[in-house]
């Protein structure tokens, strides 16, 4: 049922049947409809979701406009690591651009994990120095490069996910109004 889960987690460390059961037996199903929320501003990030399925838009508000600042699609972890680790109130949500189905993991749980199988921490580690490299590199993006370089990098490194997202928040991801991307997208098209 979790092949894919576990074959990524081998690939971090060599996890043994007994830490990959237990770990699994503590995963719980979660179903989130289009548009609910796995984590809300203002709350406490109280897990981590496994995405089997569907797509969640991490994002800020700015003037009451929800700004993207990431994305988490299938095969990837979803989850606020500051509000997560320290207990702290989240200034970010996440919420789902598609139907999404989740393998969620309480904090309490993964805290009970690490203790009894240490090798859980660096499996958190690593997944921590994605994210951050991910954001570093989104940062490096906006400084470096102009709209347009920004846009065919993304479709290049993303492109499932420019036909999933809706325009208006790939435009604002990428720091561009969607009039803006919808001009780039036509003269792309057209050139093609």
């Amino acid at each position: 049922m979790y092949e894919i889960l576990i074959e990524k987690m081998k690939a971090v460390d060599n996890f043994t049947e007994e830490e990959i059961e237990f770990f699994t037996s503590l995963l719980v199903p979660q179903f989130l409809p289009r548009g609910d929320h796995f984590l809300r501003e203002g709350q406490i990030c109280r897990y981590l979701g496994y995405v089997e399925s569907g797509l969640l838009m991490y994002y800020r508000l700015h003037n009451g406009i929800e700004i993207p600042t990431d994305f988490a699609n299938e095969g990837e972890w979803a989850s606020y690591l500051d509000s997560f680790t320290n207990r702290t109130v989240s200034d970010l949500g996440i919420k789902t651009l598609e139907d999404t189905e989740v393998l969620k993991l309480s904090a309490s749980d993964f805290d009970k994990i690490c203790k009894l199988y240490p090798r859980f921490i660096k499996l958190k580690d690593y997944y921590t120095e994605i994210s951050f490299l991910s954001a570093a590199r989104h940062a490096a993006d906006f400084a470096m490069l102009d709209a347009k370089e920004r846009y065919h990098k993304f479709v290049f490194e993303k492109p499932e996910l420019n036909q999933r997202i809706p325009q208006y928040y790939i435009a604002a991801y990428l720091g561009m109004k969607p009039q803006s991307l919808s001009r780039l997208r036509k003269s792309e098209h057209l050139r093609s």
